[in-house]
């Protein structure tokens, strides 16, 4: 079995000992049996030429090639070791992961006419140790330390020839585990293909899970997607999704397309959207979400209790229990760890904290920032000039949003 990452670079002669130059890529078929057609060769004026396969004789510290040999056009059909599979992920599903192809194998098949093919890859460590030339230096430590000496090898057999033609390598095994891989870790393989694979993984998956997913992945991939579900796909979607980042998604679709989705909402859903839709055309609007957790004025500490108890599933963030009055005025605000500090029979309003940290629908982005940090806060509340509650900006997003800027 041989390496790409003892093969590249190696020096490249013929028989009778002519200097052609040195390997830098190889060939081959993405087919079943990865058949190797070519080898890439820089010659001494650091011009790449390919040379068929078939003239392969030998290999030790140099390539040697048969004298009588003929040059090829660049190759349109073939695909690339360094460009196709080197450095690329993969979705390892027995292991829950994304992995890195940090070198590929290749075998030779003996015979009157022997021939090379691709036969998996090395997704381990070792694997860049051997691109270092630690590799051999590094064993003793791993014996010595009782690690797994082992190679992390995938045969290609478990690869899909197609996937990688269309610029992604993918395993052929089920996703039906992928819901143990992060999130973000998904999106972010998924954001190094095309959309229609995207698609096609996003579609299997679970649907809450597929909504984390999606709601990780770049605007433009957000955006691709949900031109291609159907209304009623996408609004089981919109449902499961941030309200903020759900937003950010409609707004970037048509408005034909937005209604259709916002129709096919739940009534409260519905109206929940469009206040935050309408919400983002003031200078934080973009940023301000629903999920957030109120409740009025007249509530003990031990109905507060029962009232999260109730209804946590449905918010992701809660730092904060904000108070407000019977005319939706923000009054008040609690640190949920103060919930834990004081007696059930504990009245609200003796517990919240009334000189509120706020900001408002017209508070510029780089302003909210210096307010959450100067007053050390995760999350500000949003009012409008009545002093209503319209919700919440989180430091997460906002800061994201900052930062771009800087980018």
């Amino acid at each position: 079995m041989l390496y790409f990452s003892r093969l590249k670079g190696k020096q490249v002669f013929t028989e009778s000992g002519k200097y052609i130059g040195k390997l830098h890529d190889v060939l081959f078929l993405a087919s079943e049996t990865p058949l190797i057609t070519k080898i890439v060769v820089k010659s001494p004026n650091k011009e790449e030429i390919f040379i068929p396969a078939d003239v392969f004789k030998k290999v030790n510290h140099v390539l040697t090639i048969k004298d009588e040999f003929s040059l090829s056009d660049s190759p349109v059909e073939d695909l690339s070791v360094i460009k196709n599979l080197l450095d690329q992920q993969i979705i390892d599903v027995e292991g829950h992961k994304v992995v890195r192809v940090n070198d590929v194998t290749i075998q030779d098949r003996e015979g009157d006419n022997p021939s090379f093919y691709v036969s998996g890859v090395d997704i381990g460590f070792r694997g860049i140790l051997r691109w270092l030339n630690l590799e051999d230096a590094a064993l003793p430590i791993y014996r010595a330390l009782r690690w797994d000496t082992h190679p992390h090898f995938l045969s290609w057999s478990d690869i899909q020839p197609l996937e990688l033609a269309r610029g992604n390598v993918q395993l052929k095994k089920g996703l039906d585990n992928l819901d143990r891989i992060r999130p973000e870790d998904l999106a972010d393989y998924l954001e190094k293909t095309n959309i229609r694979n995207v698609n096609k993984i996003v579609s299997g998956l679970d649907e809450e899970y597929a909504a984390e997913v999606i709601g990780d992945l770049n605007t433009s991939y957000q955006t691709a997607l949900f031109r291609r579900f159907s209304p009623e796909k996408s609004a089981e979607l919109i449902e499961l999704i941030d309200p903020d980042e759900a937003v950010d998604i409609l707004l970037t679709l048509p408005t034909e397309k937005r209604e259709e989705i916002l129709l096919s909402l739940p009534k409260k859903k519905q109206d929940e959207l469009h206040n935050l839709l309408k919400l983002s055309k003031t200078p934080i609007g973009e940023l301000i979400t629903s999920e957030y957790f109120a409740i009025g004025v007249n509530h003990t500490v031990g109905d507060v209790i029962e009232l999260i108890k109730d209804s946590a599933e449905e918010i992701s963030y809660l730092p904060y229990i904000y108070i407000t009055n019977e005319e939706n005025e923000l009054v008040g605000v609690i640190n949920i760890h103060d919930l834990f500090v004081h007696s059930r029979e504990t009245a609200i309003r003796d517990l919240m904290e009334q000189n509120l940290i706020v900001i408002h629908v017209t508070t510029p982005k780089d302003i909210a920032v210096k307010k959450m940090l100067r007053y050390k806060v995760y999350a500000l509340p949003v009012t409008d000039n009545a002093k209503h509650l319209e919700g919440v900006v989180r430091f997460d997003d906002l800061a994201e949003r900052v930062l771009e800027k800087y980018d």
